[in-house]
């Protein structure tokens, strides 16, 4: 049942909403928040991106590895431009993992199977190798002579935010302690 009070309450209501000052002092407010949080987005996102490519080698050295020990025969990780065979330069290029049949580090003999292939178009990130321009793991597992490293992956934040793989003449591989103090990165 209606009551009188109630009709006049809806006719006099007042509307809901913002006015224009009030609308600026959200937005002047949501514009500081931004520009404070905004830094701090950006290092995540170059974090995130430096994770996912060491992971990813770490995934790629983890996997010939396991190629090597399936097969009892050597395998061999080695930086490619072009997916398919290996290359001098960079190791930001690519790389490639494969069946290494005659044992001699490059994919000339038609048993020569590519396991991984990963051309990589990365200009932001630095990805360096103490051992060489390969990693060849022999039936057992173990790292050729002279391969073993550490791989290390930089960005331009330079040597304090640098991440690093170890790759032992065991074959195993695992997250280096990177010394800040060496020049690490270019």
């Amino acid at each position: 049942m209606w009551q009188t009070g109630d009709v006049l309450r809806m006719k006099t209501g007042k509307a809901g909403g913002f006015t224009l000052v009030e609308m600026m002092i959200s937005l002047v407010i949501v514009a500081i928040v931004i520009a404070v949080v905004a830094p701090g987005f950006s290092d995540l996102i170059k974090n995130n991106r430096m994770l996912s490519q060491v992971y990813a080698m770490r995934a790629a050295l983890n996997g010939a590895r396991s190629e090597a020990l399936s097969q009892r025969n050597f395998v061999t990780l080695c930086r490619s431009a072009d997916g398919a065979s290996c290359s001098s330069g960079d190791w930001n290029a690519g790389y490639i993992v494969f069946l290494d049949d005659d044992g001699d580090r490059q994919v000339d003999d038609p048993n020569d199977q590519i396991v991984i292939s990963r051309v990589l178009d990365e200009d932001t990130l630095g990805i360096s190798y103490s051992g060489g321009d390969w990693v060849q793991f022999d039936g057992r597992g173990y790292v050729a002579k002279g391969s073993q490293g550490t791989f290390t992956v930089c960005d331009d934040r330079g040597e304090n935010h640098a991440r690093g793989l170890v790759v032992s003449a065991g074959g195993i591989v695992g997250s280096a302690a990177l010394d800040p103090n060496d020049p690490l990165c270019d």
